[in-house]
């Protein structure tokens, strides 16, 4: 483990002050048993493939339960990351979401490119991101274990795992009907019902309709709509059979369906950052665009799980699942009023998997888990760019790019130049096809050498094979000179990945851990619109990642209140990182194995009953994610970016909870509920730059640089045997501070701000 510098060695000391000094803990967990005398109920996750407390788990995890995603009116999986430190979501739009761990992620804008967190659904991975952002529909709870997992779940991943977990179908009839509406003309109604069939069969059904008018206003002269808008349809059916003695069989449907204009940013410069751009279409929530941003986005998915006891305690468990993704996706590529260039994207994705794992009986001494996955992919993209107005194109290039450089050439270079393959002729494509297989054999091995010591070994093997068939079709480019090709080829990757945990239960209900985890993410092909120079250098091999832990975990014997700390050091070797590279006056995008980082920190989560009414969570992450050696990743004038802060990755993020509820008439209960969380600032770019000079008018103008941030959410509601109504509210405050800022691929600059304050009423009924 490297040498901490300074500023981390002051944040552990602030952060054991903290932990010394402050009322505790953390996540409550609906389904937790609890003892006899408990104040609040003891955590109980599936992490480790058991049913445990959170305690006994060696590594950081937090759980967020449907009552707290109830309470802070979540309704899709990125609104989670204001309730979990060092977890960031970036959820601009589904093409290309990125969920990060302790400042590391990705998105896969790129069909050949993993994301480096792993998402899963009941157990089954979700693959790309189209797919990620689920709507939180009738869900028990949500786990999120920080650091590297592989030996555990079926597709490895090097920074972290999200687990959605859903409510099973049960043997009581019930139902549940949900009506929510608010400003912006938003509007969801959701429910299930269960169905027991007979003594040995439920079946459960669960759906949502959820609409909300965007608001991003085009002044585009004619255009209708507005960016931010969403429409989302998602349904789930569970059949659960128990009709066969020590046998389980649960079946599940589920799918989704999403027709948006998303958020694609508010320009500040025009299309190529030569100027700032027209007052007409500057500022917060307003943009100026000749195409609306579109994106229909159809997930859908089967599963079957089978479940078998052994009469000698152990369990057989099999899952297998078939998915499918298919997003098209239009926007205008010059984000502007000029009619020039639109694109045109469609990725499709059909994946199977199967697991299966047995589980060694409960034991004070011995347990284990082996396994064994298998993972296929076929990935298809159509991918163009189409001229908007083609006489338009030439005189933008003729004013913009030609003019000022001939303006610098001599005349006698001008003689004879044929101008027309100077401008593009026609549309530019990228079409193919990205196959992977996968499979690992894994295992996790626990032992108790004393009643208080805890040995875990993980082990996990595994193979990924991947083959491209690509075409790229730049004859029509002109000036930007994109490439002509076709492209097929074949890789493999193998990995041996340990991890080693040693658990000390200090006393019954406190628990320190130390644990040793690595990690691996497949390499992948760079397909995307590049240059003749870039075909030789399509391939990127993989990533590694060795994660170092402690943790400290427990309760009050009463258990009013919980606390959990850890401290953290991850090492990625090989990091592939997405570069902007400058060609020219164009911009190119090309993941290379760039850099090697390092992130570290610590993770405090409290959270404790004050009194019988009235209780309080504190979470808090601190994060040090760096470059610790990149040296082409920056601009030609600074291509060095080592020691750099990684990209969105705030140093400070933290969160608290406050609850208090009480009786109301007979039979009745109201309560409040409040939840602030702080996310530090951030830079959007390798170079960590705070300010963009436009190219013509050299105004100086922020860009890159994201200010740290507060929102809040709050909700008062009532609650009775059979119904309940509540007021609910985002963004409480109704900060509207930068949240997002990109330079396009002709240059100019957008910025995104945090979404605007929502509000509205919800009402009940259970039956």
């Amino acid at each position: 483990m490297r040498h901490m510098n300074k500023k981390f060695k002051l944040s552990l000391l602030f952060s054991a002050m903290a932990f010394a000094n402050t009322q505790v803990l953390a996540n409550e967990v609906q389904d937790a048993e609890k003892a006899e005398n408990d104040k609040i109920e003891v955590i109980m996750v599936t992490a480790q493939k058991r049913i445990q407390r959170i305690i006994d788990v060696p590594t950081s995890i937090a759980a967020v339960t449907a009552d707290v995603i109830n309470k802070s009116s979540s309704q899709q999986l990125s609104d989670v990351q204001d309730l979990v430190p060092n977890l960031n979501i970036q959820d601009i739009n589904s093409f290309n979401n990125q969920v990060s761990i302790r400042g590391v992620g990705s998105s896969s804008r790129n069909i050949s490119f993993d994301t480096r967190v792993g998402v899963y659904l009941d157990g089954v991975y979700l693959g790309q991101s189209p797919g990620l952002n689920q709507d939180l529909m009738d869900i028990e709870r949500v786990e999120v274990l920080r650091g590297p997992q592989g030996s555990l779940f079926g597709k490895n991943t090097v920074a972290g795992a999200i687990n959605i977990l859903t409510k099973k179908p049960s043997d009581e009839f019930e139902g549940k009907v949900k009506a929510r509406v608010g400003n912006f003309n938003s509007q969801q109604y959701s429910g299930f019902v269960n169905m027991p069939l007979n003594e040995d069969v439920a079946l459960k059904v669960s759906g949502s309709l959820m609409q909300r008018d965007g608001f991003v206003d085009n002044v585009f002269p004619g255009s209708e709509g507005t960016q931010g808008d969403r429409d989302n349809i998602t349904y789930r059916g569970q059949l659960f059979v128990d009709s066969f003695e020590d046998l389980e069989l649960t079946f599940t449907v589920d799918g989704s369906s999403a027709d948006e204009a998303p958020l694609f940013g508010e320009h500040v410069t025009d299309f190529n950052g030569a100027n700032l751009v027209e007052e007409e279409g500057k500022g917060k929530w307003v943009t100026n665009t000749n195409i609306l941003a579109s994106e229909d986005r159809n997930t859908s998915g089967i599963a079957a799980e089978v479940l078998y006891d052994f009469e000698h305690g152990g369990s057989l468990k099999s899952i297998t699942a078939n998915r499918e993704t298919r997003l098209h996706y239009r926007s205008d590529l010059d984000y502007s009023s000029l009619e020039l260039f639109k694109l045109n994207y469609t990725d499709e994705y059909d994946q199977f998997t199967q697991e299966f794992q047995y589980t060694s009986k409960s034991d004070d001494k011995f347990e284990y888990i082996v396994g064994l996955y298998y993972y296929q992919q076929e990935s298809f993209t159509d991918r163009r760019v189409e001229l908007d107005n083609p006489d338009a194109v030439i005189a933008t290039i003729d004013q913009t790019f030609l003019k000022p450089l001939l303006s610098t050439l001599p005349v006698d270079t001008l003689v004879g130049t044929p101008f027309e393959y100077l401008y593009p002729l026609g549309d530019t494509t990228t079409v193919g096809t990205v196959d992977t297989v996968s499979y690992a054999a894994f295992s996790n091995i626990t032992y108790r050498f004393t009643p208080d010591w805890q040995l875990g070994v993980g082990l996990r093997w595994g193979k990924e094979t991947r083959e491209v068939d690509w075409d790229i079709d730049g004859s029509n480019s002109g000036l930007f000179g994109i490439a002509t090709a076709s492209y097929v080829d074949e890789f493999s990757d193998t990995s041996f990945l340990p991890s080693v945990s040693l658990n000390y239960n200090v006393t019954e209900n406190m628990v320190s851990y130390l644990r040793y985890a690595t990690g691996t993410k497949s390499g992948g092909f760079n397909l995307d619109f590049v240059n003749e120079l870039q075909l030789d250098f399509l391939q990127f091999d993989k990533e590694t990642s060795t994660n170092y832990e402690f943790g400290i975990k427990g309760y009050n014997d009463d258990h009013t209140f919980n606390y959990s700390v850890t401290l953290f050091n991850t090492v990625f070797d090989d990091y592939q990182q997405q570069q902007s590279l400058q060609v020219g006056e164009n911009t190119i995008f090309v993941i290379s194995n760039a850099a090697s980082v390092i992130t570290r920190g610590v993770e405090l989560e409290l959270s404790g009953s004050v009194t019988d009414n009235f209780s309080v969570g504190l979470s808090v992450g601190y994060l040090d994610a760096t470059f610790d050696e990149f040296k082409e990743g920056g601009t030609a004038d600074d291509p060095d970016v080592s020691g750099n802060r990684l990209p969105t990755a705030p140093e400070l993020q933290a969160v608290l909870n406050l609850d208090y509820s009480d009786e109301f008439g007979s039979d009745g209960t109201w309560y409040a509920h409040l939840d602030v969380a702080y996310t530090g600032d951030q830079y959007s770019t390798t170079n960590n730059v705070k300010t963009l000079t436009t190219s013509v008018s050299n105004d100086v103008i922020p860009f890159a640089y994201l200010p740290s941030r507060t929102l809040a959410n709050a909700r008062v509601g009532v609650e009775f045997d059979n119904w309940s109504a509540s007021i609910w509210v985002r963004n409480l405050s109704d900060d509207d501070t930068l949240n997002f800022s990109r330079r396009q691929f002709f240059g100019g600059l957008d910025e995104i701000y945090v979404s605007p304050r929502t509000y509205g009423v919800e009402v009940s009924y259970s039956f």
